[in-house]
C-alpha cells in the first residue's frame, strides 16, 4: 500500500534567514543516523549561504504549509557533473514523498545549470537511503566498507552531438 500523500513542497534557495532552520535538520538527521556529530566534518554548514551560494552551488530548503521540513544541496563537481548533498527530511515529515520531491527539484535544476551527470555518496549501512536513490534512477558504480557511490546520467550526447534527454 502506498501511503504517500499529494504533496505541494515550497522549494525556495537559503538565505540568511533560514540556513540556521536549515542546519538544524540537517544536523537532527545526521546524530539520528550516527549518534553523535562531529562538527569539525560539517564546515559547510556554519554558514550554509557563503558556503553554497558563495562557491556557485545550490542549497535549497522545502517547506510545507509554511514550515521547513527537508533540505537538499547541489554541489558543482565538473563542468556538466553535479553532486547531490545534504539531502535531509525532519523526522515528522518522512515516508511521505518528501525526498522526493526535493530530489526532483535539484533534478530539474542540475539540468537548467548544464549538468549531464549527477553523482552522489551516502553511508553503506544507511540502507534506505541507498534504496531510495536506486528507486529514483541512480545507478551503484562503487562500494567500499563505509560508503556507496551513485550515479544518474541526465543527458548523453548522440551520434550528431545533439543533446538527448533521457529521462
Amino acid at each position: 500500500m502506498d501511503i504517500r500523500m499529494n504533496i505541494m513542497l515550497s522549494v525556495a534557495e537559503v538565505t540568511e534567514e533560514t540556513q540556521e532552520q536549515a542546519r538544524r535538520i540537517v544536523c537532527a538527521g545526521l546524530e539520528e543516523r550516527f549518534g553523535e556529530l562531529d562538527p569539525s566534518y560539517n564546515k559547510d554548514l556554519d554558514d550554509i549561504v557563503s558556503w553554497y551560494a558563495g562557491q556557485g552551488h545550490l542549497f535549497l530548503t522545502g517547506a510545507l504549509e509554511g514550515q521547513m521540513v527537508c533540505t537538499g544541496a547541489l554541489i558543482r563537481e565538473g563542468r556538466d557533473v553535479g553532486r547531490i548533498a545534504r539531502m535531509s527530511v525532519w523526522k515528522p515529515y518522512r515516508r511521505r514523498g518528501i525526498a522526493r520531491c526535493m530530489l526532483l527539484e535539484l533534478e530539474r535544476r542540475a539540468r537548467h545549470m548544464g549538468y549531464a551527470k549527477l553523482v552522489l555518496e551516502t553511508t553503506a549501512s544507511w540502507l534506505d537511503a541507498v534504496q531510495f536513490y536506486k528507486a529514483n534512477g541512480y545507478v551503484e558504480v562503487e562500494r567500499d566498507e563505509e560508503e556507496v557511490y551513485l550515479e544518474k546520467v541526465l543527458y548523453s550526447r548522440d551520434k550528431r552531438l545533439q543533446w538527448k534527454k533521457l529521462c
